[in-house]
């Protein structure tokens, strides 16, 4: 079926495109050569980019080509490679058969492009280069512009705000590494994190922002990024680096080797890096990691080429968590952080995150003639992937801001003391590992009939508090391969086939058992709510009841995931003198299910075993066109629909413990388009697009504490844990962005970028809830959402920028920044029926939620974030001392030190359905850091 599907996608394409009449076009020669402006060397793999075509400098630099240029009568030529500041020539091709560049050299960008994900988090990739094939001639995509000044105001200057290029999840970008997809299938995100660290030899990036077209895939409707770390592709040099912040780390070494292209044919390119702090900038957190990559590459001839890649970035982190306003005040602090606590006078954090999760990838060119070439790659991920928790049974809760602790809970004279307390002793605000200890020492108890044995006894101290790790492990198998062909002079053909097998692991081991001598596998929230003597009921595994645990062991849950996709695609771009256009399509099939490993008590009969499989069957088409007022104007429209199956992870109902899944699932449906205006002239850059999305026929589900989960008898309700699905949720992406970047004297730039959305919920979308113990539904009902805010991103977003680049090798830039229009993450349940209606309980009878009332409004109404301004200046200076470079790049953010800047947050989940007091369980908040730095010194041979 998948191939039929895709024939007739190709023969749609061939039949619409070929009635296309051609147009005269005017053939110049073009030639010269790209040097790298410090050592003088000829730069191999620099884009040469016109208004309509690609072309890449030759091992030497040199540049030899014939380009079909139309009628136009100036050319604008961009020449650019990653690490390099970009340039470009003005060239009158009128009359003239042959174009001289001349010697066109490259100075060495050093600056952000140094930066790693940790020290500059960015949310899209920055498009610096299409490194193909040396002179080879490629037809290039506009929204491809190697320096566009919104993509780079994004990934840098709107970051500290957690900003998602147009609202867009990281689910709907796809993510390639040297030509294999690494998007988790469970969860849709793209795996940005397997490389951190490895900054020297992840330079070489392209990105597709939102419908146009791409060599690497169909894409999704947020864009497609693509990295190349082929070593024939890196610099040739020696790096070595150290850097200091204040961040999440603050201390880097860094250490690179790339051989280049060597006259064997082979390539070899070595990196590894340190990064650690004791405590980064948020008080508990930690960072201690580690990266390391080899890259082996051998080119047999002109025609074939063979790379091996393995790397991996072993991280571990002490994590931080958002908290109510209430404890912030309380701590005198924006970043008190709940996750940590002392332990015989050290810090400890109970929420440390434990990943690595190494890869190879075997890749193979082979350039089939001088218009066709074939990619082929397969990759491998495995590994692991945890975090710590605490977990505890019948003992107090232990986390420091738990609600029923607070001065704003307490209903009596106390409260004033124990706002006291809290606000002088921070001890008291944190966790007590001393505690924990000392209860667990305390403990002593006989377990008759241990492990499911008869007459089996374990004495002992049962541990009452212990840290557990939930380990969600994945291996990843990816094939891909990608043909591309350029028909005539004016058309190209695209189209690949993959294939996607993922593993995942999930369950939970015992991690420390805090002085006690062991712990008991049983579900404590079963074991409270079963008044039948039914002990098996709360049984984490029938198999082995009483299950007696130790440190290493696992307990609690233990399931796989299972994920298959096989896809394929196509596409078709015609360039002519005044139109670009292009139609693509896709069609993929979706398999996962859920495999249980343990037999659970509460579902003895579907926690176990294979779960019936969920196939679904992925489609999409865009097509777009670009109209060349010139060589410097452009007009553009895009539009695309997709079809795609619902993620697993809002399929299965409550996964750890059975396989029910969501009733009545079909695939989300996505229409998006995308237009504007692009200017491209030697001193002014400009970039205006408007687009629109919407996303129908979502599926979402959560699981939490819900207080009015079960109605007695008497009317009256007690709390429960239960799962919440929300069906038929419709979201909308609409807005505008718009960059600019004016060169007004040499060296000089000026530039500015807006982004200015509306993401919004489009529709009331059904509600069960489950109580997870018994999978029963509690009630249906309708989340009145329609028209709130998507949350947890700035829909308004700004910068202006002036710059300077010496011509003696140093540079600074300043930026100014403003957000606005943040929202926070909102409680479904606070817009049903229940929430609002009459107060049940007799002491408040004569209470009425009426509408439009300021009760009404605080439960209705969704909160917003201040706005905000800051300020950043990044500047560096390079020496050369022989051979030898020398490079320093200062970077601080935030420097008008604002802590005050809320970036996002989420109401809690649990609500007074009683009383209706909103504060009873406040907002939770998220805050950018103040001022924080970055400073690197590298050296290069």
């Amino acid at each position: 079926m998948l191939i039929r599907i895709n024939r007739c996608l190709l023969q749609l394409i061939v039949l619409m495109l070929l009635p296309t009449a051609w147009l005269a076009a005017q053939e110049v020669q073009i030639s010269g050569q790209v040097l790298d402006a410090q050592s003088g060397k000829g730069l191999a793999g620099a884009e040469i980019r016109l208004p309509t075509l690609t072309f890449f400098s030759n091992d030497a630099g040199d540049i030899d080509f014939k380009a079909n240029i139309g009628d136009l009568t100036e050319v604008i030529v961009t020449i650019f490679k990653p690490g390099f500041q970009e340039k470009q020539v003005v060239l009158n091709p009128k009359g003239r058969s042959g174009l001289n560049l001349g010697a066109v050299k490259l100075n060495i960008l050093e600056g952000k492009d140094a930066l790693s994900a940790e020290e500059f988090v960015p949310v899209v990739t920055l498009s610096e280069s299409d490194l193909n094939n040396d002179g080879e001639q490629n037809v290039s995509g506009l929204l491809t512009a190697s320096n566009d000044v919104f993509i780079s105001a994004a990934s840098f200057h709107f970051s500290a705000a957690n900003f998602r290029l147009r609202g867009y999840y990281g689910q709907h970008n796809d993510l390639y590494f040297n030509g294999v997809q690494m998007n988790d299938l469970e969860s849709g995100f793209p795996s940005w994190s397997l490389w951190s660290g490895l900054n020297d030899v992840v330079r070489s990036r392209t990105n597709t922002v939102g419908l146009g077209p791409n060599p690497y895939g169909f894409g999704d409707f947020g864009g497609v990024s693509a990295l190349d770390v082929r070593p024939s592709r890196q610099r040739q040099q020696l790096r070595v680096s150290h850097a200091l912040s204040n961040r999440s780390y603050n201390n880097r070494v860094m250490a690179t080797y790339n051989s280049g292209q060597l006259a064997s044919g082979w390539a070899f390119s070595v990196s590894a890096s340190r990064r650690w702090a004791q405590e980064s900038y948020v008080p508990g957190t930690f960072y201690d990691a580690y990266s390391y990559f080899l890259g082996i590459e051998k080119k047999l001839n002109e025609q074939h080429s063979f790379n091996f890649t393995a790397l991996g970035s072993p991280v571990k982190r002490g994590r931080s968590a958002a908290a109510t306003a209430e404890m912030y005040d309380l701590a005198g602090s924006n970043y008190y952080n709940p996750n940590w606590g002392y332990q015989q006078g050290e810090k400890r954090n109970a929420r440390v995150q434990n990943t690595h999760q190494p890869m190879a990838i075997l890749r193979h060119d082979w350039q089939i003639n001088e218009k066709t070439r074939l990619t082929t790659a397969a990759g491998y991920q495995f590994g692991r992937n945890g975090s710590t928790a605490l977990d505890w049974y019948n003992a107090r809760d232990p986390r420091p801001n738990y609600y029923r602790k607070l001065p704003s809970y307490i209903q009596s004279d106390q409260a004033a003391q124990v706002e006291d307390l809290l606000r002088n002793n921070e001890s008291l605000r944190q966790i007590n590992w001393d505690y924990f200890y000392q209860v667990n020492r305390n403990n002593p108890i006989t377990v008759q009939d241990a492990d499911g044995i008869a007459g089996n006894t374990v004495t002992g101290n049962r541990s009452q508090y212990v840290v557990e790790e939930r380990r969600f492990d994945r291996s990843l198998l990816s094939f891909n391969s990608n043909l591309e062909t350029t028909i005539g002079e004016k058309i190209r053909l695209s189209g690949g086939l993959s294939y996607q097998q993922q593993v995942g692991k999930n369950f939970k081991t015992l991690n420390d058992l805090l002085g006690g001598d062991f712990y008991l596998d049983i579900d404590k929230f079963a074991e409270f709510a079963d008044s039948s003597g039914n002990e098996e009921f709360y049984q984490n595994n029938i198999e082995v009841p009483n299950g007696v645990v130790r440190q290493g062991d696992r307990f609690g849950y233990d399931y796989g995931t299972k994920h298959r996709k096989i896809g394929s695609w196509a596409q078709m771009e015609f360039y002519l003198p005044k139109f670009d256009f292009f139609v693509s399509g896709s069609a993929t099939s979706v398999s996962f299910w859920r495999s249980g490993n343990l037999a659970n008590g509460k579902f003895p009969e579907n926690s176990k075993g294979d779960s019936p499989r969920q196939n679904f069957l992925d489609w999409g088409a865009k097509a777009g066109a670009t109209f060349k007022v010139d060589g410097r104007n452009y007009l553009l429209l895009n539009g695309g629909y997709f079809s795609q199956a619902p993620l697993m992870r809002n399929t299965f109902i409550s996964p750890r413990t059975r396989d029910q899944v969501v009733p009545n699932l079909s695939n989300e449906n996505i229409l998006s388009a995308e237009g504007g205006y692009i200017l491209k002239s030697p001193y002014l850059k400009g970039r205006l697009i408007a687009y629109y999305t919407e996303i129908k026929n979502q599926t979402q589900v959560s699981n939490f504490y819900l207080d009015n989960a079960i109605t007695n008898s008497d009317g009256s309700t007690v709390g429960g844990f239960v799962n919440y699905v929300m069906t038929g949720l419709n979201t909308r992406y609409a807005g505008l962005e718009l960059g600019l970047e004016w060169a007004f004297s040499p060296g000089w730039k000026a530039t500015g970028a807006l982004a200015k959305g509306r993401y919004v919920y489009t529709s009331r979308p059904n509600v069960a809830v489950y109580l997870d113990n018994v999978a029963s539904k509690l009630r249906e009902d309708v989340a009145y959402i329609k028209n709130f805010y998507v949350a947890n991103n700035p829909q308004t977003a700004g910068t202006i920028g002036l710059s300077y680049n010496s011509p003696r090798f140093w540079f600074v830039n300043v930026n100014l920044n403003y957000f606005d229009d943040i929202y926070i993450d909102i409680n479904p349940d606070r817009r049903t029926v229940a929430a609002v209606s009459y107060v049940s309980n007799p002491a408040f009878s004569d209470q009425v939620v009426e509408k439009g009332s300021p009760l009404w409004s605080q439960i209705i109404n969704q909160e917003k974030a201040p706005s905000a301004i800051t300020l950043d200046f990044f500047g560096g200076k390079s020496w050369k001392i022989n051979d030898v470079f020398l490079y320093l790049n200062v970077g601080v953010n935030n420097i008008l030190d604002k802590k005050d800047f809320i970036t996002g947050g989420f109401e809690q989940y649990r609500f007074d359905y009683v009383g209706k007091d909103v504060s009873k369980f406040p907002s939770n908040y998220y805050y950018s850091f103040g001022r924080n730095y970055f400073v690197s010194l590298a050296v290069r041979l």
